[in-house]
């Protein structure tokens, strides 16, 4: 089976037939209006996507990947953590078109999935963009000051959470 027709992708395909089948019986109209906001809505995020599928991939060729499993792998223990971290804090990539395939590409490459878990974990909590565009101007200092008092801390715990729990399932 391809990678396009996994297990993934027929559950998904099932879904949407199942709901494609509720609102046929609820409106006796197939429904071509969502299909077609839909088709709008891939055309729109294809490109980015795309891109940030690109950018994962080179990002893997361009970086060493004596240094990606130095600093990234599940060997590379606390330092993973707290590069993730500090990454998932600074990089002011929280679209998921762009982080998502660069995380994706740095598991291809080697990285490991305590230090993936611990960037995206970080850059959901704590992302430059929406702290500095969206959180401190309409929100305020101060509750963003509460606010990462009380959840600085997760990214890391996530992270080693996650180490653990893959090598308890992968047996090592």
């Amino acid at each position: 089976m391809s990678a396009f027709f996994d297990k993934t992708a027929f559950i998904l395909l099932a879904m949407a037939a199942g709901l494609a089948l509720l609102a046929w019986q609820k409106t006796g109209e197939l429904p071509w209006a969502p299909a077609g906001r839909a088709a709008s809505l891939i055309a729109s995020i294809f490109p980015k996507l795309a891109v940030g599928m690109l950018i994962g991939a080179l990002m893997v060729e361009v970086l060493p990947k004596e240094l990606l499993q130095a600093w990234l792998s599940d060997r590379s223990g606390w330092r993973g953590i707290l590069v993730g971290w500090a990454a998932g804090c600074l990089l002011p990539v929280g679209a998921p078109f762009v982080l998502y395939p660069i995380v994706a590409g740095l598991l291809q490459g080697g990285a490991g999935f305590g230090p993936m878990v611990t960037l995206l974990t970080a850059s959901a909590l704590v992302g430059p963009v929406r702290t500095l565009i969206y959180e401190i101007p309409i929100i305020g200092t101060e509750f963003f000051l509460f606010r990462i008092l009380a959840v600085f801390w997760v990214p890391p715990v996530a992270g080693a959470l996650s180490q653990v729990v893959v090598r308890l399932l992968r047996g090592g």
